[in-house]
């Protein structure tokens, strides 16, 4: 006889397991009940926009109360200024871009942007627009969850809840304005209204997006690929010629035009040739340099990221994520600035065809039940535990960020808008720090304070301050925000003063320095930098 117990047959484990498993049975029917009684078609056609208007007063309530506390940077000012031009009847040659705003991304979008600012309060008004986008591209997926995938009202419902968690989503509303987010919806409406075939929609939704961001052409290519895949042939040609004619039109003909024949977009792959035929054939001619470029550790955790909080479902999908994989991996080659924050607006097209790839994923694993797919509930329970674990762990409004402290100002936010009220009415050139910006930016002249480098020691604070008095009348910055303490403060101001600029009294307790250009050098002032020049 064995003297291993065997513990399944103890009367009080099977009796344990039996609860068990009868628990499990009454809330599987329950739900079946549940979604027997929702599954109709009027919960069908509230639900979405019932989801939509949720969470889009809850990001609305995120990023103006960012933008309350002033932790909105250069990007929102840059395009706070380029609409207050258009606006003004102006051409958007703003002092923060270095040239014509469009010349940029090729976001036309701007210009209608202009009027509706024209008569709206225009940073509020773009930061709750790109709320908005981000909230109803909840419709057009639910709509591709139930008609296309048939998925119950239970899978679509937890689909979109992984939306609203998703850290790609929360970190495009906490970032800086960019008109790319706006054409979250309109590609998720593309690709519904291509499965549907509805031809003049489709096109209208890809139109808009070609208009927030020209290099999301390479995703619509991607989007006409995919349809062609499906049999959709007619509708896959057009968004393939509309993505890809679109893109080249624009990298060949408008921004170069807007930027004096430049091709200023491609910065990043100067490296590989300083026109687009020459990166490209760079690119295509060095591939380990380019993958040696993408197929970073830090690209490799970002990945990680966008696929694991939907538990990798995409990759069971593939054919649903390619059309964004290409635009994407360019992004990733991009020198764009560190930090998932300030690298929001390039997660649009794999955000977008991550959650089209989810939703025919589940669709794979489920069982068909007459009209309905009904996925298995234990995938569904871990979807939405993925889901919620990383939205913890890795957004920006995660609950260790503790997102409801925001919307309070503090003592040195008063201080900014103290040092900025002082400017007021005086349309003269500021530079300032990122924080300083959105409130300056309706002027001609605004700049930003440029201070990198500093700790590193590859630029000094003499350095710094000559830099910082070029083209400008008046500086304002924080100390803390810049790093600009001790010594180093001593010599900017030293630098300020021998070149003309006083600096304006402010309180001891503030972070706040303002300065301002007299013109005032005196001969002593001149000789010291005369010297300093000759060294």
């Amino acid at each position: 006889m064995s003297d291993s117990l065997d513990v399944a047959n103890l009367p009080w484990v099977v009796r344990v397991r039996s609860w068990g498993e009868r628990t499990w049975d009454r809330i599987d029917a329950m739900l079946l009940r549940l979604q027997g009684r929702v599954d109709t078609p009027s919960y069908d056609r509230g639900l979405p926009y019932a989801f939509a208007m949720l969470f889009a007063a809850i990001l609305i309530t995120i990023t103006l109360a960012r933008h309350h506390s002033l932790l909105h940077g250069e990007e929102t000012a840059k395009f706070a200024q380029a609409t207050w031009q258009i606006a003004e009847g102006l051409r958007p040659v703003t002092t923060l871009s270095g040239g014509h705003v469009v010349a940029e991304q090729g976001s036309l979008i701007l210009y209608p942007l202009g009027l509706l600012t024209a008569i709206l309060p225009r940073t509020e008004t773009l930061l709750i627009l790109k709320a908005l986008a981000l909230a109803i591209t909840i419709v057009p997926l639910w709509r591709l969850a139930r008609a296309h995938a048939r998925l119950g009202i239970g899978a679509s419902s937890v689909v979109i809840v992984a939306y609203s968690l998703y850290t790609a989503v929360h970190a495009m509303n906490a970032a800086d304005f960019a008109p790319a987010t706006l054409a979250v919806p309109a590609l998720m409406w593309a690709v519904l209204f291509g499965f549907q075939e509805q031809t003049r929609l489709m096109v209208a939704a890809i139109i808009f997006s070609l208009c927030c961001r020209a290099d999301l052409g390479i995703a619509i290519a991607g989007l006409g690929i995919l349809l062609l895949l499906e049999r959709k042939r007619r509708l896959g040609l057009i968004a393939l010629l509309l993505g890809f004619g679109w893109f080249l039109v624009s990298m060949y003909s408008l921004q170069p035009w807007l930027n004096d024949g430049s091709y200023e977009f491609l910065e990043p792959y100067f490296a590989f040739g300083e026109t687009p035929l020459r990166a490209l054939w760079g690119i295509i001619s060095h591939p380990v340099q380019f993958l040696d470029l993408v197929t970073s550790l830090a690209n490799f955790q970002l990945l990680v990221s966008l696929f694991a909080p939907v538990l990798f479902l995409p990759l069971t999908a593939p054919r649903y994520v390619l059309p964004a994989m290409p635009l994407y991996v360019l992004y990733l080659g991009a020198d764009v600035p560190a930090g998932r924050i300030t690298e929001a607006a390039q997660t649009v097209p794999i955000t977008v065809f991550v959650f089209v790839a989810t939703v025919f994923a589940l669709e794979r694993a489920g069982t068909t039940l007459v009209k309905r797919v009904r996925v298995e509930r234990r995938i569904i329970l871990a979807l939405l535990l993925t889901a919620l674990v990383f939205f913890v762990r890795d957004s920006p409004t995660s609950p260790y960020t503790e997102p409801w402290q925001w919307g309070e100002r503090d003592a040195f936010d008063e201080d900014r808008l103290a040092a900025v009220e002082e400017l007021e009415g005086l349309n003269v050139p500021v530079r300032a720090s990122a924080s300083l910006l959105p409130l300056l930016s309706e002027r001609l002249g605004v700049y930003s304070l440029d201070t990198a480098g500093l700790e590193t020691e590859e630029r000094s604070a003499e350095q710094i301050a000559v830099d910082a008095a070029t083209s400008v009348d008046w500086i304002l910055f924080d100390r803390e925000v810049e790093a600009l303490t001790g010594d180093d403060l001593a010599f900017f101001r030293t630098q300020l003063s021998l070149r003309g600029w006083e600096r304006v009294e402010r309180p001891d307790e503030t972070n706040i320095e303002v300065y301002r250009f007299t013109g005032i050098i005196t001969p002593q002032d001149l000789a010291v930098i005369e010297v300093e020049s000759s060294e």
